[in-house]
């Protein structure tokens, strides 16, 4: 067998091909087995008359950091916590305040957590709660 010009462009397009390959296996399959969610419980809403004070359990379910908890409320008003929860771990939301006048107890309202990770992504999950007495 003869070493010819076009075998040697079939091995090196071959070998480029290889090199492409595996170059992607490395780069883009770690992208795909990071997973970013959590779950919210034991969500709960009092209301003193000028202030809904929210409490609630947080878990990361996911593999990506949390760094912070947006908390909006479906009639008006948000506030940030601050929450570092690695993967498997979870976390409290303990008596954040947002003001919000002319509200009742007993009233249905919305609360709309939104995690947002440490890749600057975001998540939300939306609870509907009964405001209580405070």
């Amino acid at each position: 067998m003869q070493v010819t010009t076009e075998h040697i462009l079939w091995i090196v397009a071959g070998l480029g091909v290889a090199g492409l390959v595996i170059f992607s296996l490395f780069s883009w399959i770690p992208r795909f087995m990071t997973t970013k969610d959590f779950t919210a419980y034991d969500v709960h809403c009092y209301y003193d008359g000028s202030y809904v004070h929210v409490f609630a359990t947080i878990k990361n379910t996911g593999n990506v950091p949390i760094k912070q908890i947006r908390i909006d409320l479906t009639v008006g008003g948000s506030a940030t916590v601050n929450l570092n929860l690695k993967g498997g771990e979870q976390g409290a939301i303990n008596d954040v305040k947002i003001a919000k006048a002319g509200l009742k107890v007993g009233q249905v309202i919305g609360v709309k957590l939104t995690a947002i990770f440490q890749d600057n992504s975001q998540k939300a999950r939306l609870v509907h709660v009964v405001l209580e007495e405070w």
